[in-house]
């Protein structure tokens, strides 16, 4: 039984190859409890603790901060765009279409400027008082290079349309799928600073404005169809 007992000891020699293996073990993390009444060998590990709690503590504080800023934002913009829905469905024509794009989405989504571009010419017709501009399909091809969404600088190409161009913008395609007029149109959204729209912006929300808008203009597409036969 006793050498059982030897067997489970813990020498000195143990302890400090341990401490030499494991350096970061104790340092910074402990200290000798500085009284003359106690054993100078015991260490007094509260502090350490009391620091590693409160280190936790900022770091989840800061992670709850963290998912509630996220959570704020995500709600101001999904606010945004309910009301920009509700700007569409109470256009009651055309120009009044167009208005809300020219004029109300800014405001709205907080931009300098919002913009149709398109090649077709029947939806440059429709947009009374030059509430879109004309290019060709090799110009709107440059434009967008193939993609649905841009995000960032705006192009050369964009630049040579728009008398002032914005800092920053964000250039996505209307659904393909609808009418070709709207297929061949796209939403340009102009922000404020450089740093407006930049690559690693989450994009769903655009891409969801971009059908809105795109089945709007079918819905007044179809509309000024009927009332003209």
């Amino acid at each position: 039984m006793t050498k059982d007992t030897d067997d489970r000891t813990v020498t000195a020699e143990q302890v400090l190859k341990f401490l030499a293996d494991n350096p970061d073990f104790l340092a910074g993390l402990s200290q000798q409890i500085p009284t003359s009444e106690t054993d100078s060998k015991i260490i007094d590990l509260t502090p350490a603790i009391a620091k590693k709690a409160r280190s936790e503590a900022r770091k989840i504080g800061q992670q709850k901060k963290s998912i509630i800023s996220l959570a704020t934002e995500n709600m101001v913009n999904w606010k945004r765009l309910h009301h920009a829905a509700l700007a569409l469905l109470a256009a009651q024509n055309a120009n009044q279409l167009f208005h809300v794009i020219a004029e109300e989405f800014p405001p709205i989504f907080d931009l300098s400027s919002c913009y149709l571009i398109t090649a077709s010419p029947v939806m440059y017709d429709l947009a009374a008082r030059d509430r879109a501009i004309l290019c060709t399909d090799k110009t709107l091809a440059e434009i967008t290079a193939g993609n649905t969404l841009t995000l960032g600088t705006p192009a050369q190409a964009i630049k040579a349309l728009i008398d002032c161009a914005p800092q920053s913008c964000a250039i996505v395609a209307l659904p393909d799928q609808l009418a070709a007029p709207v297929a061949q149109t796209i939403l340009v959204l102009g922000g404020k600073t450089d740093t407006s729209f930049t690559p690693d912006l989450a994009n769903d929300l655009l891409i969801l404005l971009a059908e809105m808008v795109g089945v709007a203009l079918t819905a007044c597409l179809e509309r000024t169809s009927a009332e003209t036969n």
